[in-house]
């Protein structure tokens, strides 16, 4: 199943919204955790633009692929953020070098209790 997965800040969890046709955009999920085959990293950037002019925080990015149950790759992970603020776009954390599709996406929370997305194959 296609989806989007975005980190809600009301709920302090990953919501999973559908991107199949019938119910396209409706939220079918809360998860602590999720695994995205061909994950593309996408940023809304009129809605990252309101961020900035506003100050205030808006659902505008997204990990967009399919619900799979595993990594199958040989690729190293490497730490994907976003920050509006900061970037267009979603960067490796080391680098700061842009993202925009991956073989995998693994979508958790860290050790320090903070939304974590890795990216392999990126």
């Amino acid at each position: 199943m296609k989806v989007a997965v975005y980190f809600n800040l009301h709920k302090n969890i990953f919501s999973v919204q559908s991107r199949e046709k019938e119910s396209y955009g409706r939220v079918i999920d809360h998860v602590e955790s999720v695994v995205l085959k061909a994950p593309k990293f996408v940023v809304r950037q009129a809605g990252r633009k309101k961020v900035i002019k506003d100050k205030k925080k808006n659902v505008h990015a997204f990990v967009v692929g399919h619900i799979t149950s595993g990594v199958e790759t040989s690729s190293k992970e490497e730490v994907v953020t976003y920050n509006p603020y900061k970037y267009k776009s979603f960067v490796k954390e080391n680098t700061r070098e842009e993202v925009s599709k991956a073989e995998y996406s693994v979508i958790r929370f860290g050790v320090d209790g903070k939304p974590l997305i890795s990216a392999y194959g990126a």
